[in-house]
This record gives C-alpha cells, sequence and structure tokens, in this order.
C-alpha cells in the first residue's frame, strides 16, 4: 500500500542532516530514486531526465537543515558547541538534542539552570550560545569520548512530527525538507516522461549557511530556467506587523518575487500563473526577508523562480506547514516542468 504523502515527509523530516554532515539525507535521496545520479565535489546530487536539444529546466531544493556541532568537549564531561546556520538564542536554552556519534546516537539537554538558582539573573535575559553546554550526563571528558562524542559531531535538536488540526504538520527541519519530499514526488510525476530537452533535480547541500551548494551549481552548470524550492516565512503569524502582503497556510504555494538578494523572473511569472490557472492550482505571491538557493544560481543567467512552502515560525522547533500547500507545490512543479518542455 502506498505511503501517504504526510508518512513520506515524516520520513524526510526525521533524518538529520545539519549542514555539511547531509550525507543520511543523500542516502535516502539515492535508495528512493533507485537510479545512478551525480554528486558533485560539494556534496550536491544531480539527476537529469531527457537529453534532447529542447529547452532546460533545474528544480532545485536544498537538503541541509539548521543545528550543531560539537565545539569541545569540557574536562567535567559536558559539550561546548557551535551553531551552524541561523538558529536564534532564545531557541536554545532547555532543548533536547541529539549528538550523531560513528558509535550512534548519544542523547543529552542544553542545560538551563533552574530559577531557584539563578541569583541575580533576570528571568527575560537570553543566555546565547557562547554561555550554554550540552549535558550528556557525563563527569569527564574520557566518559563522553567512551561513549563516542569527538570535535564536530554534528548535533540536532530533537525532533517530534505530529499533526495540527488533521491537515497541517507541526516540526523542526520542515525547512527544507518540504522541498526535499517535493522534489522526489516530481520525479515520480516525471521519471517515464519523455522531454525535448532535459529537466535536472538538484537536491543541494550547505543553503543555510550561505547557499554554498548552490554557488557551486552556478559555476558548474547551465539551464534556461531555474526554480528553486524552499518554505516561505508566512505573515498569517500572531503578533506580526502587516509590512509584508499576507501569505497564509493552505492557500497554496508562494512565488517569491523579491527578498534580499534577489527579484524574480517577472516573465517566468506569468507562465507559471498560466499554468496555475489551467490547472486550477491556487497561488500566492510574496515579498520577504531571507534568500534562496535561486539567487545565487539566477547570476549564472537562467530564468528564475523561487517558490516557497508557506510556513509558521522558520527554524524553530515548532514549524508549521499544511499538507494541501505541499500536494499542490507538486502538482505545480509537474505541470509548469512539462509546459517548459512542450
Amino acid at each position: 500500500m502506498p505511503k501517504k504523502l504526510e508518512d513520506e515527509l515524516k520520513e524526510v523530516v526525521m533524518l538529520p542532516g545539519v549542514s555539511g554532515y547531509e550525507d543520511e539525507v543523500r542516502n535516502y535521496i539515492r535508495k528512493y530514486i533507485g537510479k545512478p545520479m551525480r554528486e558533485d565535489a560539494m556534496g550536491n546530487l544531480i539527476l537529469d531526465l531527457g537529453t534532447g536539444k529542447g529547452p532546460s529546466l533545474a528544480i532545485v531544493a536544498h537538503m541541509d537543515e539548521v543545528g550543531l556541532i560539537v565545539s569541545n568537549i569540557l574536562d567535567d564531561g559536558n559539550i561546548k558547541f557551535k551553531v551552524i546556520g541561523g538558529i536564534y538564542d532564545q531557541m536554545l536554552a532547555a532543548r533536547p538534542v541529539e549528538v550523531h556519534t560513528a558509535k550512534g546516537i548519544v542523547r543529552g539537554a542544553i542545560g538551563y539552570n533552574a530559577p531557584h538558582l539563578s541569583v541575580g539573573r533576570d528571568a527575560k535575559d537570553v543566555i546565547t550560545w557562547d554561555k550554554l553546554v550540552i549535558d550528556i550526563g557525563t563527569r569527564s571528558r574520557k566518559e563522553a569520548e567512551v561513549l563516542g562524542v569527538k570535535f564536530l559531531d554534528p548535533v540536532v535538536i530533537k525532533k517530534e512530527f505530529f499533526t495540527v488540526n488533521k491537515k497541517m504538520v507541526c516540526s523542526r527541519a520542515l525547512d527544507n525538507r518540504v522541498g526535499v519530499t517535493a522534489l522526489l514526488k516530481v520525479f515520480d510525476n516525471l521519471k517515464n516522461t519523455k522531454f525535448n530537452g532535459k529537466v535536472s533535480l538538484i537536491w543541494t547541500v550547505q543553503e543555510e549557511i550561505g547557499l554554498r551548494g548552490a554557488n557551486v551549481i552556478a559555476n558548474t552548470m547551465n539551464f534556461d530556467y531555474v526554480i528553486a524550492l524552499d518554505t516561505y516565512s508566512t505573515t498569517d503569524c500572531p503578533g506580526l506587523e502587516k509590512f509584508y502582503q499576507p501569505v497564509f497556510l493552505g492557500k497554496g504555494p508562494v512565488l517569491r518575487m523579491v527578498d534580499v538578494r534577489m527579484i524574480a523572473s517577472p516573465k517566468f511569472r506569468k507562465r507559471i500563473e498560466a499554468v496555475a490557472k489551467k490547472e486550477k492550482i491556487p497561488l500566492q505571491f510574496g515579498v520577504t526577508g531571507g534568500s534562496t538557493d535561486g539567487a545565487i544560481i539566477q547570476t549564472s543567467g537562467a530564468i528564475t523562480m523561487p517558490i516557497g512552502i508557506p510556513m509558521r515560525y522558520t527554524h524553530s522547533s515548532t514549524e508549521i506547514v499544511h499538507m494541501e500547500d505541499l500536494a499542490n507545490l507538486i502538482k505545480l512543479l509537474t505541470a509548469t516542468a512539462k509546459d517548459i518542455q512542450k
């Protein structure tokens, strides 16, 4: 019996894949695709469908997530760490974590001293990451090393994946495992299609620390069209000023027209709008902060459109997306690829 889309998303979300440590996600993709794929020196995975001389399209999704790495093991057995990617300090204290070692997972917690012992500390104070430690229950460096913990081991904040109001899901690392999952489903839809040109499905690395994998793609490959998949921080959250046009969960994928590093192609917007109208797929449009892999690949000369899945609480432990938005994104990508390849 085929898995539900939600179950497939959960499988991908629960894989660890801190920027620079994407091996488990990469291995999952290889197994899912089941045919030879190219891996470049950076670690990006590339699958080419079609070899014709017609137009070329790349659909790109980053596989990495924000997280931590072990930066030191203290003599008292506690672990210091460095933040990898955009995690705010206030999201770190009192979190359960998992250290991924060569011997397996070592569980622990980022400690937060009880208020009973916090003399002179204002409860509103945010403790910065460099002042925090991971407690794995050891009392010496040697004891921690016996468990398998080593300098530079990746650490993820523990994930819990659950349904919210039947049609939404909540978890950490939905950014950007929703994009990874969408790309896998697009492969399912296109794998037996004959193209006049070429469609390349690309899973990139190290997006969260500066679009590093996409930079390699921009410098080594050329495409006529590029779609960059990512999440899109919604403006329908409590307490937000409405200086951006509202984007809502459940109202369709978002064409990310302007962010801090790029302006998307107006021509490509019209084409995707026409496809969405024909296929009766809801569509939203956004202006926002941040950036995507599309910003760097656009500099190679490609006609580029970042498309986002609306998401609340980006980079937190409680990111939320609507499953209908993911389903509609897969439909939109499939139909757009076929339209370009007519």
